[in-house]
């Protein structure tokens, strides 16, 4: 066979669908992550940030036979990235644009919850017995640091600094967000799927920080969201190829 049919058959390869999806995925990331994070909010800055998790969306609906719902639970953390990316000015500067993403993740966590709750080793009628009798101690751990650490000591420091109204879904948000990596860690043999959530949860913990509890003239603000965007869009994709692959 000539080193041109060789080259044909190994492009051919390369490029299915499923490949150059990903890899429009992560163009419009790392054009979002490293040259718009700090730009004021414009279509441009909106489209490539919704659509990197939208197109992580497209391609596990071509892998939907193996998870039926993981389409639709990176469609929902599109949504949420489209409502955040939106100027305040939207809606006359309330809380309305947050609301609408805060509730978009919140239905793709409830999404994420059911997806590895079924992907992972726990029996529904003996979850404690089986917790403690199949899972290594180091997810023991931390299971126990995610209810009795993490959890407890972000919304003591955000429900006090936050506006009355938006005390209950933060609770709600923080409470499904932990859920989503209990969830995961009943997952044995899908690293990429965990490491997916704690990402996506670290994500959403620097926000929850950026927004309320750190000053706007903090240093700080430089990089959070950076780091924001890079664990949250590491998270999606390494919880999609987990899943789909």
């Amino acid at each position: 066979m000539s080193t041109a049919a060789n080259t044909n058959i190994s492009l051919n390869a390369l490029l299915t669908p499923s490949s150059i999806i990903l890899a429009l995925s992560l163009t419009t990331s790392l054009l979002y992550g490293l040259l718009l994070v700090h730009v004021p909010p414009s279509p441009t800055r909106t489209f490539n940030k919704t659509a990197s998790t939208a197109l992580l969306a497209l391609l596990a609906h071509l892998h939907s036979t193996n998870q039926p719902l993981l389409p639709a639970a990176l469609a929902l953390g599109s949504a949420g990235d489209f409502f955040l990316a939106l100027p305040e000015s939207t809606f006359k500067g309330d809380d309305t644009a947050f609301l609408a993403g805060l509730s978009s993740f919140l239905a793709a966590h409830l999404l994420y919850v059911k997806i590895f709750y079924a992907a992972g080793t726990l029996s529904p009628d003996h979850v404690f017995a089986d917790l403690l009798n199949s899972l290594s101690s180091w997810r023991i751990l931390l299971a126990g640091f995610l209810t009795l650490g993490f959890a407890p000591i972000m919304l003591a420091q955000l429900v006090p600094r936050v506006e009355r109204g938006l005390r209950a879904p933060i609770i709600v948000y923080t409470t499904a967000i932990v859920t989503m990596v209990l969830a995961a860690l009943t997952i044995k043999d899908n690293g990429r799927a965990l490491v997916g959530a704690v990402l996506f949860m670290a994500s959403d913990a620097i926000l929850a920080a950026d927004r309320f509890l750190v000053a706007p003239a903090s240093h700080h603000q430089g990089w959070m969201p950076y780091a924001v965007w890079g664990l949250y869009y590491s998270g999606q994709l390494l919880i999609t190829l987990g899943l789909i692959y």
